[in-house]
């Protein structure tokens, strides 16, 4: 009988769940959860749903298919790092060099936390030139440090140039960082997250040197 009622309250839950919304949250919840587990290639859509607690008719509701649920994936990774370098942004002391460090000290912190996510939001907007929303949450992204460049030239903070070439070294280099950090390349097995983001720190540190503008003539 205990069975039974449990069986009834978990369905129950399940549906009341769907039914506010939670079922597609619930999803990407997962999906997450299982790709920094690595976990996530084998599992169908069936395999999902069951592990949140729903039928499979009921994911296909939110996702047409795993590639859908996975450009999701994407686009709230995308979201989540924009509004991360925002925040830390917004915190920075006053100065254009504050303001990208801080910036790019959070896209490395987001790498470092969540490194497949990081690899497959890129990985998304490459194969999925289709998904406009998508595409558009990567561009803002790049926006975003382009704006933080070009406020930094127009105050004689960094050097002058074409603002988009400076942006996309500044990029290459803080993205390449976040990989090699976050997959363990440049990290020992037991370095902390506190020690690699100082190694962070002091890499950005070189990039900022390299694009100020006492060094353009360099």
């Amino acid at each position: 009988m205990s069975t039974t009622s449990s069986s009834s309250s978990s369905s129950s839950s399940s549906s009341s769940s769907y039914h506010h919304g939670d079922l597609k949250a619930g999803l990407l919840a997962y999906a997450r959860e299982q790709m920094e587990r690595d976990n996530l290639d084998g599992l169908s859509m069936r395999e999902m749903a069951k592990a949140v607690g729903v039928s499979h008719t009921a994911a296909y509701r939110h996702f047409q298919d795993k590639r859908a649920l996975m450009e999701a994936v994407a686009l709230q990774g995308f979201e989540e790092m924009q509004a991360a370098c925002q925040s830390a942004i917004d915190a920075a002391p006053a100065g254009a060099r504050s303001r990208l460090k801080a910036c790019g000290s959070a896209y490395v912190g987001f790498g470092l936390r969540s490194p497949r996510l990081l690899a497959h939001m890129f990985g998304a907007v490459a194969q999925s030139r289709s998904n406009e929303g998508l595409v558009q949450a990567g561009a803002r992204l790049f926006d975003q440090l382009l704006q933080l460049v070009g406020d930094g030239q127009a105050d004689g903070t960094f050097r002058e140039g074409d603002a988009r070439q400076l942006s996309h070294t500044c990029w290459a280099m803080v993205h390449g960082l976040s990989a090699l950090l976050g997959v363990g390349v440049m990290r020992t097995p037991d370095a902390q997250i506190d020690t690699l983001m100082l190694s962070a720190g002091q890499a950005l540190d070189v990039l900022l040197d390299g694009i100020a503008a006492n060094t353009a003539s360099c």
